[in-house]
C-alpha cells in the first residue's frame, strides 16, 4: 500500500456522488458552498487513519506527522492493521485533526468562515444517525452508496477475508458440517436473514480454510470487515454479533449471532429446501457506560 492513501478512493467516489448530484449544503449553487461540500464528502472518514496501526523499518506511522504517501516512501513496504480498540463511528470526531493535510491557506481564505465552520460541523457529526444535521446525513447517504456499489468488487476477490468466509460457510453447509434450521444448528435462516452463529460457525469455517493453508484474520478484524462491506446486520451502537431468541424443544434459546443475508450464506439450490422457523434479534439499546463503545463491549471478540 505504499504512495496511497487508504481511505482515498472511497472518499473521492462519495465526493464525486455528492458534487454530480449539485448538493451544496442547501445554498443553491455558489461555487464556494459546492467546495465546502466536496471537501466534507472527499474527507468524510479521514478519521479513520487514526484507527490503522501503521509500521515498517521500526517505525509506527502518526497521520499528524506526515501523509501515509510519505511514510510509505521511506519505510518501503509498511503493514497497516485495524488497532483492535477502535470504536464504531469515533473516527468522525477525529476527521478534523487531518485537514491540514487537506486544506491550505489559501482553500481556508476561499471558503470563508462560515463554510469553513459547517465543514468541521460537517464532518464531526456525520455519523450520529438522526441527530446529524442533512448536510451530514447527505454525506452518510453517499457513503453508503458507494460501499453497497463496491461490494460485487469484494465478494469477487478470491483472496478477500470476507469473500474467503462465506464461501468456507457454503461449502460447510453444503456438505451437511453446518446444520440449518434444525435442532442445534450452526446456522438459522428466517426470510432474507441468516443467523450464523458464533464463536462455532465461523471457528469451523476457520478450520477448513487452515486445511488449505488459508489464514483468516482474528475475529475482530474479521466482524469490522463484514460490518464495513455492509453485510452484517449491526446494532443501533455497531455491533456486529446479536443476540437472537428462538424457540426450542424445551423453550427459548438464546444465541450470539451474526446476521448476515441468506443468500450470501447458504448455497442456492439449499435456501428452498429449508424448514421455516423464526428467530427474534434482540434490539434492546446498549446500556451507558464508558465502555459501551469498546471492542469487548460491542462483543467483537466472541
Amino acid at each position: 500500500m505504499p504512495g496511497a492513501n487508504p481511505q482515498s478512493r472511497v472518499g473521492s467516489e462519495i465526493a464525486h456522488r455528492k458534487t454530480n448530484r449539485r448538493l451544496a449544503f442547501g445554498r443553491g449553487s455558489c461555487p464556494r458552498w459546492q467546495y465546502a461540500t466536496f471537501i466534507a464528502a472527499l474527507c468524510h472518514d479521514l478519521g479513520k487513519l487514526f484507527e490503522l496501526d501503521v509500521r515498517g523499518k521500526g517505525e509506527t506511522w502518526c497521520p499528524l506527522d506526515e501523509p501515509y504517501a510519505q511514510f510509505g516512501r521511506r519505510t518501503k513496504a509498511p503493514v497497516a492493521r485495524w488497532r483492535p480498540e477502535r470504536e464504531h463511528g469515533a473516527h468522525a470526531k477525529l476527521s478534523s485533526f487531518l485537514m491540514h493535510h487537506i486544506l491550505s491557506r489559501a482553500d481556508i481564505a476561499y471558503l470563508g468562515l462560515p463554510r469553513f465552520v459547517h465543514l468541521a460541523s460537517c464532518l464531526s457529526d456525520g455519523h450520529s444517525g438522526d441527530s446529524a444535521s442533512p448536510r451530514s446525513q447527505t454525506v452518510s447517504r453517499a457513503d453508503q452508496a458507494s460501499v453497497e456499489q463496491a461490494q460485487p468488487a469484494i465478494a469477487a476477490q478470491p483472496n478477500n477475508p470476507v469473500s474467503l468466509l462465506l464461501q468456507a460457510l457454503q461449502e460447510l453447509i453444503a456438505n451437511g458440517a453446518l446444520g440449518v434450521n434444525i435442532p442445534g444448528a450452526q446456522v438459522y435462516v428466517d426470510g432474507d436473514k441468516a443467523a450464523v452463529v458464533v464463536p462455532v460457525a465461523v471457528s469451523q469455517a476457520r478450520d477448513r480454510l487452515m486445511a488449505k493453508q488459508i489464514k483468516l484474520p482474528p475475529n475482530t478484524n474479521l466482524y469490522n470487515m463484514l460490518r464495513s462491506a455492509r453485510l452484517v446486520e449491526v446494532d443501533q451502537v455497531g455491533r456486529s454479533v446479536r443476540k437472537i431468541t428462538l424457540q426450542g424443544s424445551k423453550g427459548p434459546i438464546s444465541l450470539s449471532a451474526l446476521i448476515l443475508p441468506a443468500e450470501k450464506v447458504v448455497p442456492k439450490q439449499i435456501l428452498s429446501t429449508l424448514p421455516p422457523t423464526h428467530f427474534e434479534i434482540d434490539t434492546e439499546p446498549a446500556p451507558n457506560s464508558a465502555t459501551e463503545g469498546s471492542t469487548e463491549a460491542r462483543g467483537e471478540q466472541t
